[in-house]
C-alpha cells in the first residue's frame, strides 16, 4: 500500500500518511508476472502490475510497462470530476420534478377554486342542486378543504329553508292560520345571525308572507268593528302595511268610519246638536285627512247650523216683542244656573256641560249661555256661547248646554257663566 502523493507506503489500517499527511486512498499494486530472459544478467522485464481499488469499483491494470504514480493521479483526477457533474444532473431533474408537481398542484387549486365561485353563483341564482355538485365535484378534487365544506352546509340549510317557506306559502293559501304562524316564527329563528347573500331571497319572502298573513288576520277583524274608535284604531295598524291587498283593506276601513260618523252626524243633527256633530266629523278627519265626503259632510253641518240660527233669531225677534210685555223678573231672572261639568277629550279640548232651570212663571226657549274659561292665574283661556236644550222650557224644568273650548288642554280651569239670555213664551 502506498501514498499516491508522496508514494510512501502504508499499512492497511491508515487513513493518513504519516509523511505527508494527506488522506490515503487504498491502492494495491500487485505484481502478476515477471519474466527472466537472461539467468546470468538478472536482467528485469517490464513487470506487469495490477491496481486495484478498494473504496472504487473501477479497477486500472498496467500489462506492460511500469506503473506510476502520475498514471494514478490521472485516474484520480478523472473521478473527482465526474462526480460533481452527476450531483448537477440530480439537482436539474429534481427542480424539474418539483416544478411540474407544483404547477401541478397549483392548476388543481385553480380548478377548486373556479368551481366554487361557479358554485356560488348557482346558489344565489336559486340553482342549489347545481351548485352542489359543482361543490362536490371540487370536494373530490380537495377534500381538505373546509371552505368547501362550509358552502355545502350553507345551501343544504339554504334548501330546507326553502321548503318551510314553501309549506307556509301553501298554508296561507289553504286559510290555516295556525300553521302559518308556527312557520314563520321558525323560519326567524332559522334566519337569526345569517346574513349571507344567499339568504336574501327567502328573506324577501318572508317578509311577504309575512305581510300577507297581517293582512289576511285584519281581514277576519274589519267585519267585527262597530264603534268609531275601534275602526280608527284599526286604521293606525292598517296604515303601516303596504301593498295592493293593504290598500284596499284600508279603503274598506275608510269607509266604515265614514258610514260610522254620518251615522252620529244624523242623530245630533236631529237633535240640533251641531257642535257635537262638528266635534265627531273633526275627529275622523283628524285620521282620516282630507276625506272628501268628510269634508262634505263637515259643510253640511255648517249649512244646516247656520239655516237654523238664521230661524231662530227670527223666532228670538219675535219672542223679544212679546217678552217685552212679561214681567220684569220674569224678564230678568228667569233662568237659574246650575251646576257645570268640564270633561278633556285626548286632543286637549274642554267638553262644557251646564246645567239650567226656569224658574219663571212662564215657559222660556232659546236660552243662550255666555261662558268664560279661566286658569288658576285668572288668565283667560276660551270664551264661547251656548244654546241650552231643551230649546223650550217649562217653569220649573231643567234644561242644559254643551260647550267646547278648544285648545285648554286642562281641566284645573273655572268656568264663569254670564247670565243667560231666554225668551219667554
Amino acid at each position: 500500500m502506498y501514498c499516491h502523493h508522496c508514494v510512501r507506503e502504508f499499512s492497511d489500517e491508515a487513513i493518513f500518511c504519516s509523511q505527508c499527511g494527506r488522506k490515503l486512498h487504498s491502492y494495491k499494486i500487485i505484481e502478476v508476472d515477471r519474466k527472466i530472459i537472461d539467468p546470468d544478467e538478472h536482467e528485469e522485464e517490464s513487470a506487469s502490475l495490477e491496481i486495484v481499488s478498494d473504496r472504487f469499483t473501477p479497477q486500472l491494470i498496467a500489462i506492460s510497462g511500469t506503473a506510476t504514480i502520475d498514471d494514478e493521479n490521472i485516474v484520480l483526477s478523472k473521478r473527482t470530476w465526474l462526480m460533481p457533474i452527476s450531483l448537477l444532473c440530480v439537482a436539474f431533474i429534481v427542480a424539474v420534478a418539483v416544478f411540474c408537481y407544483f404547477q401541478y398542484e397549483k392548476n388543481r387549486n385553480e380548478k377548486v377554486l373556479k368551481l366554487q365561485v361557479e358554485a356560488k353563483s348557482a346558489a344565489l341564482g336559486g340553482e342549489y342542486e347545481k351548485a352542489l355538485g359543482l361543490l362536490n365535484e371540487a370536494a373530490e378534487i380537495r377534500p381538505a378543504f373546509t371552505s368547501l365544506k362550509a358552502d355545502e352546509d350553507i345551501i343544504q340549510h339554504v334548501m330546507e329553508l326553502k321548503e318551510i317557506t314553501n309549506d307556509v306559502e301553501k298554508n296561507l293559501s289553504n286559510n290555516k292560520m295556525k300553521e302559518v304562524e308556527e312557520g314563520i316564527t321558525l323560519l326567524k329563528s332559522e334566519f337569526s345571525g345569517h346574513k349571507e347573500p344567499i339568504y336574501d331571497k327567502l328573506r324577501e319572502k318572508l317578509d311577504s308572507l309575512q305581510l300577507k298573513m297581517t293582512l289576511e288576520q285584519l281581514k277576519k277583524q274589519v267585519g267585527s268593528l262597530v264603534t268609531l274608535n275601534e275602526h280608527i284604531d284599526m286604521l293606525q295598524k292598517v296604515n303601516g302595511l303596504i301593498g295592493k291587498e293593504a290598500v284596499i283593506l284600508r279603503e274598506q276601513v275608510v269607509t266604515g268610519i265614514r258610514k260610522i260618523t254620518l251615522t252620529d252626524v244624523e242623530r245630533l243633527l236631529e237633535r240640533k246638536n251641531f257642535t257635537a256633530a262638528m266635534t265627531v266629523v273633526e275627529k275622523s278627519l283628524a285620521i282620516v285627512k282630507g276625506d272628501e265626503n268628510l269634508l262634505a259632510l263637515e259643510q253640511r253641518i255648517e249649512d244646516e247650523q247656520r239655516r237654523y240660527e238664521r230661524a231662530e233669531q227670527q223666532r228670538i225677534e219675535q219672542a223679544m216683542q212679546r217678552a217685552a210685555k212679561e214681567d220684569l223678573i220674569n224678564q230678568t231672572a228667569a233662568v237659574e244656573v246650575g251646576s257645570t261639568e268640564k270633561t278633556l277629550d285626548e286632543f286637549g279640548d274642554l267638553t262644557i256641560v251646564g246645567h239650567l232651570k226656569n224658574v219663571a212663571t212662564r215657559p222660556i226657549y232659546s236660552v243662550t249661555v255666555e261662558f268664560t274659561v279661566l286658569n288658576k292665574e285668572g288668565e283667560v283661556l276660551g270664551k264661547g256661547s251656548a244654546t241650552a236644550n231643551p230649546n223650550y222650557i217649562e217653569p220649573g224644568e231643567q234644561m242644559s248646554y254643551t260647550a267646547t273650548v278648544y285648545g285648554v288642554y286642562t281641566e284645573d280651569v273655572d268656568i264663569v257663566v254670564d247670565p243667560p239670555t231666554y225668551y219667554l213664551d
